[in-house]
């Protein structure tokens, strides 16, 4: 199975959001079935999305872009995995602007991680060479099952910036992961990934997909990832 997943950031308010649904569906895009598409949106706009995604019949399964790591309880205007168990099926976590902007801690992805599976949502973990095994070995000591998980790939020179890794070394990191987690979980590489270069990740050996910034917030771009790998 491949994988693409879309990552919209703090970006698309409800309207945007189905304006960019009908955008996608009037492309027709080639779904394979082999191919997954999940799309991270803002907490504000699920909902909506879901209900709209139901309407058009498009295979693309939603995920969020973070959640709390505390359980539900008195942590006034925090998001928690059972509040989301209703909504996605997937959430990213760990993502390198969270870490950098918020001081997120290796042992609090782990605690999102944790939540999350509990409420049968795949956490999809991002980590870089910095704090690799660091990541892996905060996911053991709370005993998570690595194989339950998404690993991401995700070179913070490479994100935004329209300049993205080799994918010979992105192979090689992905290997490292691989190793780390005993082979058990999909391994996808973000950071600029666009439909000119998106085959050239996905093809290598260690690598099962991609996420996608920037180009998930125009349909068209999105779409033309989508033909790419179908």
């Amino acid at each position: 199975m491949k994988y693409v997943i879309g990552n919209w950031k703090s970006n698309q308010n409800i309207t945007e959001s189905l304006i960019w649904l009908d955008g996608l569906s009037a492309l027709r895009p080639r779904f394979s079935s082999d191919l997954a598409v999940i799309l991270c949106l803002p907490f504000t706009d699920i909902a909506a999305f879901n209900h709209k995604l139901a309407d058009l019949e498009l295979p693309i399964i939603t995920g969020s872009q973070n959640v709390s790591h505390m359980p539900p309880g008195k942590h006034t205007g925090e998001i928690t995995a059972n509040m989301l168990s209703e909504l996605v099926s997937y959430c990213i976590v760990g993502h390198s602007e969270r870490r950098q902007e918020f001081s997120e801690t290796s042992d609090v992805v782990a605690l999102k991680a944790r939540y999350l599976l509990e409420n049968s949502i795949t956490p999809i973990v991002c980590i870089d060479l910095p704090y690799l095994d660091e990541q892996v070995k905060a996911l053991f000591n709370l005993d998570i099952e690595v194989s339950r998980c998404f690993f991401v790939y995700e070179p913070i020179s490479a994100i935004g910036t329209g300049k993205p890794v080799d994918p010979v070394d992105a192979n090689h990191v992905a290997g490292q992961i691989a190793f780390l987690t005993d082979n058990q979980a999909p391994i996808l590489y973000g950071g600029s990934v666009s439909q000119d270069n998106v085959a050239s990740f996905v093809n290598q050996s260690k690598i099962n997909g991609v996420l996608v910034g920037t180009d998930s917030l125009e349909p068209t771009l999105f779409a033309g990832i989508i033909n790419s790998l179908s």
